[in-house]
């Protein structure tokens, strides 16, 4: 008798246990983009995957790409949307990481000189959102600065900050994480 209670008692927990989850039809949070944050420290994205890449130029190796991972978040989208990258204001309010002034040796970036501009169009194929996707890779390309003058050194470090631009089809969906930075050294050789 105890053994035939244990099965019924045992049966009872068994179908009890097999109920149908409800799972939520719709996603009813925010939608929006943000570059992947891998790194204790400042929140600007640093190079995917290798964190601690910097990029190399000389006169032998012309360009140099730096990839940043950007994470798509939100409902599934059917349709194609762009957004656009801009290079940061440097400002030692916004950002300890932004003041190049504690690191005079460190130059910032030019656009069209050091790097491939953001708005040119060799850049906007890659800011483009395909329809279901929840990731994207964004290159920065850097380039070698056949006028650099090095004076009595032989190589010239930079540093481009940008930034995720907001529209009407994508948002910042954490403020924390609009930011990347691509450091580079130009040799003169």
């Amino acid at each position: 008798m105890k053994k035939i209670l244990m099965m019924i008692c045992f049966a009872c927990l068994l179908l009890e246990a097999c109920d149908k989850a409800e799972v939520p039809s719709t996603y009813s949070g925010p939608d929006g983009i943000n570059f992947y944050y891998d790194q204790v420290g400042p929140y600007d994205a640093d190079p995917y995957p290798n964190s601690d890449k910097t990029g190399s130029l000389s006169s032998s190796r012309q360009t140099d790409t730096l990839w940043y991972k950007i994470l798509v978040m939100g409902n599934i989208c059917e349709k194609e949307r762009t957004f656009s990258l801009k290079q940061s204001t440097l400002s030692a309010l916004d950002s300890a990481s932004y003041y190049t002034g504690l690191t005079p040796q460190v130059k910032v970036a030019v656009p069209g000189v050091n790097y491939v501009s953001f708005d040119d169009p060799q850049m906007k194929k890659y800011c483009v959102i395909p329809p279901h996707t929840s990731e994207i890779l964004v290159p920065v390309i850097l380039m070698y600065d056949p006028h650099a003058e090095f004076g009595s050194a032989f190589s010239l470090k930079f540093r481009l900050h940008f930034e995720i631009v907001p529209n009407d089809d994508v948002k910042i969906l954490d403020s924390r994480f609009y930011r990347g930075t691509a450091q580079f050294t130009q040799y003169s050789w």
